[in-house]
């Protein structure tokens, strides 16, 4: 297939327009040239750390111009690059390091420490001290372009591997879908370490757009209030930030009028949503999307008006249809019209980082278009309904909290490294932990031990003490039975998760 690479679509924004600004921060704006050189520079300096190979970089930068120009510049010396998540805890930040084992490091001087290396390891690339640039290198769609380390049931990050044709793919289609002009203004809200954020970066700077970054709490915490603020155009984030947004009463005609589209990803998109969008803003456009970071971020879309939205709304808004050369069906239900969510496509992701028995798991192949292609078992169930295809749950302990997808299996490891030597962790609308023989006293430690090993997000609401947990006839916890007892009003004690968590 012949998708123009990212970086070959940068570099011709840049020719056309050297001085359009590519990044607006607070307090600086960095042009498109600018952009190409300083990816450059970092492709030089990426490959002679690998020793003139091609590169693995860990990019462990918050929200910046030098983070995007240094994925750019990965890409540009033939390498992958993974980004670090800066809001985890510093157990998780490092066991990504360590799971990545990179040649090159981006990061400030100051945050060095987390991973555990210092200014001295040769793998660091100080952001003042950049060689000269170095010329693109030609891929091939089999490379990797970067790897996306998600929730691991071991309590290990699991990354996700992309490869250079799924990028391209999947940004050859969002710019048509989206129809990005040199005119928008497009938010950059997910943090980096999060999937969500390669369609904000390569859809806004392939296009010839500004990427707005809303690095600052009071952007983040107040997401109306920013796009108002920043004229933004384009907006793409998790579902939950409308409910933020709801809550502070600043779904507005004043707020949104900037406004041309929005779109969504990450989890369920709700009627409820749709309907105060369109209350404040009738003309706008909503993309909902789906697709798991095994899908290069989305894999289908449906356009939402204010004239056809209804028709696509049952508990959740529909799923919408697959992209352009993509292929998405139900298999293993009762019926055509009910299953596991299967995709396939030159978008499949190329398995998981050095973890052959989880790929050879989840990945498969398929013959399509007189093409072997890569499949993927979503684990997510979802039913046809007429046109539509609307998710249902889970079919294993993953869920989706604030859009950041979380193994349950991840904090019950996390609780027993805390000293909980039997527990599990249930997901009911909250998460909810059960301990087995730890006094009710000591809960709140439990909880604020865990601080320091999940994100927020991925902290139990609620944590209730058990005698002893109940069994099913594989002596596995048995979640039905713990269910009954939250539903009869098990005892607990709760510490309330933020209403919202950002990035």
């Amino acid at each position: 297939m012949n998708f123009a690479d990212p970086v070959e679509l940068l570099a011709r924004r840049a020719q056309a327009s050297p001085d359009h600004i590519a990044i607006e921060e607070p307090g600086r704006s960095t042009s498109y040239e600018e952009v190409v050189v300083l990816a450059a520079r970092f492709a030089a300096a990426f490959r002679a750390r690998a020793g003139g190979q091609a590169p693995r970089v860990l990019i462990n930068l918050p929200q910046c111009a030098e983070a995007y120009a240094a994925m750019f510049g990965a890409l540009m010396a033939g390498g992958i690059y993974a980004p670090n998540n800066l809001s985890a805890p510093a157990i998780r930040q490092r066991g990504v390091h360590e799971a990545f084992e990179p040649d090159a490091v981006v990061a400030a001087e100051g945050t060095l420490d987390v991973l555990g290396i210092g200014p001295t390891d040769r793998r660091w690339v100080s952001l003042s001290d950049l060689p000269a640039p170095l010329p693109r290198r030609v891929w091939a769609a089999d490379d990797l372009a970067y790897v996306m380390f998600t929730s691991g049931s071991t309590g290990a990050p699991k990354g996700v591997m992309v490869a250079r044709e799924g990028l391209a793919h999947f940004i050859d289609w969002a710019l048509l879908a989206m129809d990005v002009r040199r005119t928008d203004r497009w938010s950059q809200h997910p943090n980096l370490g999060f999937d969500l954020s390669v369609l904000d970066i390569y859809g806004a700077l392939c296009g010839g757009a500004t990427l707005v970054p809303l690095s600052r709490q009071g952007d983040r915490l107040t997401p109306a209030a920013a796009i108002r603020r920043h004229k933004l155009t384009i907006w793409n984030s998790v579902p939950s930030v409308v409910d933020l947004m709801l809550r502070a009463r600043q779904v507005t005609a004043q707020n949104l009028e900037t406004l041309r589209l929005l779109t969504f990803c990450g989890e369920p998109l709700l009627p409820a949503h749709l309907e105060a969008i369109f209350a404040a803003r009738p003309d706008v456009v909503v993309h909902n999307t789906y697709g798991p970071t095994e899908a290069t971020v989305s894999c289908t879309l449906v356009r939402l008006t204010e004239a056809n939205y209804r028709d696509a709304c049952r508990a959740s808004v529909a799923l919408g249809d697959p992209i352009p050369g993509m292929d998405v069906w139900l298999a293993g239900g009762e019926s055509d019209n009910e299953g596991e969510v299967m995709i396939c496509g030159p978008q499949v992701a190329r398995g998981y980082w050095r973890d052959p028995q989880r790929t050879a798991a989840a990945f498969g192949e398929a013959q399509r278009a007189g093409r072997i292609m890569p499949t993927y078992r979503t684990g997510d169930r979802a039913a046809r309904n007429g046109r539509h295809l609307f998710f249902l749950e889970r079919v294993d302990r993953q869920v989706k909290i604030l859009g950041h997808r979380v193994e349950l299996g991840e904090i019950d490891a996390a609780l027993r490294a805390c000293g909980a030597a039997a527990c599990t962790v249930l997901w009911q609308g909250e998460l909810h932990a059960f301990v087995e023989g730890t006094p009710s006293a000591v809960l709140a430690d439990l909880r604020a031990a865990l601080a320091a090993r999940l994100p927020t997000y991925a902290i139990p609401a609620h944590f209730h003490s058990i005698a002893a947990l109940p069994r099913n006839l594989n002596d596995k916890a048995d979640a039905g039975a713990l269910i009954a007892q939250l539903v009869a009003g098990a005892g607990g004690v709760t510490g309330a998760q933020p209403e919202y968590q950002a990035g």
